[in-house]
């Protein structure tokens, strides 16, 4: 089938030939790259291969994982990574909304993020910061998933997936608006470099801003992604892929004490939920993030292909942030114990960081017997290096009013006497290998092992490193029933050896270790379109890091051993064509080591999360492209991470926005 090149195409196609070939000479290095990712839309029920390695179906998939499509990233109105699963179980973002970080716990821990399978690093304020309007999809793989990367936080793995050229020609241009003076505009076009379409191009740009939740707090957003493949034949397909994305504004700290929230001031009063108790006089973020790389897939014969992928990540900040604390400190920190009263902070980061993953694996598909089987085995590399000058955890630059806060209280401009430098340097080399079998049709048993040697050293003010040595394994179960019913059990582990500076003891942080036990079961029936899951999870971590207040009442950080058990349930189904229900409920009792004995609730994350959600699409009406939906979520009980103390975090959740807009059109 041929398709004549729309003039909109054309245009962006004579400009793009030129930039993408200056990328393609510049990313020609020795060896080429790793997988293809799927552009193909992904139903409920399948994840690609980006985040496994190895393209399976997740009913087929030992293990719990979860898709968000490109649909629900816009039926949902996503608009930061940690608003991804807001509807799904164990996932929760305990601060809320804000500009310069994503916070996101699953299963009680911090999971790891990647880029087609590329570490993102995020140690500290430096972490990278993802564009929902360039993502085709999300995954999320929970709990302890070493073998697939090695060195990874133990919430999991959060894979995000691109957007890269298709193999039809298409576009579309996007226009929204909202709440809190949300104004967004992106322009998303994929089409032929030339007329036999064995080269493609993409370029997805948007621009946006929006005022933070907080008093005088605001952001602007630049983003580009150009992207070109080229099928050199049938067999051999290479990907080039970049990004560039610009953050300007004024950050956001809703960070509030517990007089004049949680309970009232001593005269009755409450806090506005709206008060800044920042600088946005002086309070500054500007970052600028960079992204480029290769996915190369080479299908060898019928059994084995080779696939390797690299990317670059840079990222610049500088980040000046106040936010205030409660006054209770030794009056030597400058602390008056007045509830009415706060202690005033300025954090200040300036420097850059930057990051090389490699990875290189064979993967074999054949038959023995009554076996289908699938070998991956593999070479991967990391580099991470991060140099800026800092002060720790902030200053103090004097006291505050809790309900009327002054912004000209005469808080120095100039804090770099409090700033010193840090260099932090971390490396992986990993080897892996799994076995994944489908015995009879019906049995599903995998077996994966790995490898690796990891390095951390800082050689700023405060000199240390780390070297290290981890083997990881994983193994799993599963029966696939007629019915549709999948029973399975599996085992993981991780370690995530940190790159972060404690700044309580001005050293690196101990190698946190943790493994998990999972047994569950997937319902996809036959005779409804939806899908039914049921899991418990166990999970155990040593060294975990968790918030400790020292003799003077200044909020720090140590390690302990900490263990996370739950339940999960989450059903997705059309009752009807056009009527989609999706409901989840987790119970996470998410406890630490007690200095005093035994074991205690650990802080930020509830007990109870329940989340609803309700779309319909009008396709039926002649409306394809319209689709309404709404949702609710609920959030139990949390505790306080420096008094212990309970709060009821949310009844409920939901947002709205006043004006969403989108209009797009195909280029054939």
């Amino acid at each position: 089938m041929h398709f004549a090149p729309h003039p909109v195409s054309k245009a962006v196609s004579s400009i793009m030939k030129p930039a993408l070939g200056l990328s393609l000479a510049l990313l020609a290095l020795p060896s080429l790259a790793e997988e293809e990712a799927s552009t193909k839309n992904l139903d409920t029920i399948t994840v690609t291969a980006s985040a496994l390695k190895v393209e399976t179906p997740i009913e087929e998939t030992p293990k719990s994982v979860t898709v968000i499509n490109r649909e629900n990233l816009e039926v949902h109105d996503v608009q930061k990574l940690d608003e991804a699963f807001r509807y799904n179980t164990s996932v929760v973002s305990p601060y809320g909304s804000d500009v310069d970080t994503d916070w996101l716990l699953v299963r009680g821990f911090e999971p790891s993020v990647y880029l087609d399978g590329n570490r993102l690093y995020k140690e500290g304020f430096f972490g990278w910061s993802t564009e929902p309007y360039g993502m085709e999809s999300v995954e999320l793989l929970k709990g302890p998933s070493a073998i697939f990367y090695g060195d990874s936080q133990p919430g999991g793995v959060l894979n995000v997936v691109q957007k890269k050229p298709t193999d039809v020609p298409q576009g579309s241009i996007n226009i929204s608006g909202g709440t809190s003076d949300y104004m967004q505009m992106g322009v998303d076009v994929s089409g032929w470099a030339n007329d036999t379409g064995d080269q493609r191009y993409r370029l997805v740009a948007m621009v946006n801003r929006k005022d933070g939740a907080l008093d005088g707090t605001e952001n602007e957003r630049f983003y580009i992604a150009p992207s070109y493949t080229i099928d050199f034949n049938e067999k051999a397909t290479l990907t080039l892929l970049t990004s560039f994305t610009k953050d300007t504004g004024v950050p956001n700290n809703g960070f509030f004490p517990v007089d004049g929230t949680y309970r009232a001031l001593p005269d009755g009063g409450y806090i506005d939920p709206t008060t800044n108790y920042g600088q946005p006089d002086t309070d500054r973020l500007d970052q600028t993030q960079v992204s480029a790389g290769y996915q190369f897939k080479y299908d060898i014969d019928d059994v084995w292909t080779y696939k390797q992928n690299f990317n670059f990540a840079y990222k610049e900040l500088y980040l000046r942030s106040t936010s205030a604390y409660s006054n209770d400190y030794d009056p030597a920190w400058g602390g008056d114990s007045d509830p009415n009263t706060l202690l005033r902070s300025t954090l200040i980061n300036d420097g850059d960081s930057h990051s090389y993953t490699f990875d290189n694996n064979l993967t074999a598909d054949f038959v023995t017997g009554i076996a289908e089987n699938k070998v991956v085995v593999g070479v991967d590399y990391q580099h991470h290096n991060n140099n800026w000058m800092g002060n720790g955890l902030g200053v103090s630059t004097g006291i505050v009013d809790s309900r009327n806060p002054s912004y000209d209280n005469g808080v120095p401009a100039d804090l770099s006497a409090s700033m010193y430098n840090n260099d932090v340097t971390k490396e992986q080399i990993g080897t892996y290998a799994q076995l994944q079998s489908i015995l009879a049709s019906h049995w599903v048993a995998n077996l994966g092992l790995r490898y690796d040697w990891v390095e951390v050293e800082n050689t700023g003010l405060y000199a240390d490193k780390i070297d290290d040595g981890q083997f990881s394994f994983n193994t799993g179960l599963m029966y696939l029933a007629d019915n549709g019913l999948s029973p399975y059990v599996s085992y993981s582990s991780s370690f995530y050896t940190s790159a972060s500076l404690d700044f309580t003891t001005n050293k690196l942080y101990l190698p946190i270790e943790s493994k998990q036990t999972e047994v569950g079961v997937k319902y996809a029936p036959m005779w409804l379109d939806g899908y039914f899951n049921i899991a418990w999870f166990d999970i155990k971590q040593d060294n975990a890091t968790t918030s400790v207040v020292d003799a003077n009442g200044v909020l720090g950080t140590s390690q302990t051993d900490q263990k996370s058990q739950g339940v999960e349930l989450e059903g997705s189904a059309f009752v009807t064509e056009n009527l989609k229900l999706t409901a989840s409920y987790t119970y996470t009792n998410l406890e630490e080591v007690d200095p005093n004995g035994g074991y205690r609730q650990a802080s930020l994350v509830p007990k109870n999360l329940a989340t609803g959600w309700v779309q319909y699409d009008f396709a039926s009406l002649g409306l394809p492209d319209l689709r309404m939906g709404t949702g609710v979520r609920y959030l139990g009980t949390s505790v306080n991470s420096t008094t212990g103390d309970k709060f009821l975090t949310s009844l409920y959740g939901m947002r709205w926005q006043a004006i969403n807009l989108h209009a797009s059109c195909n280029f054939k």
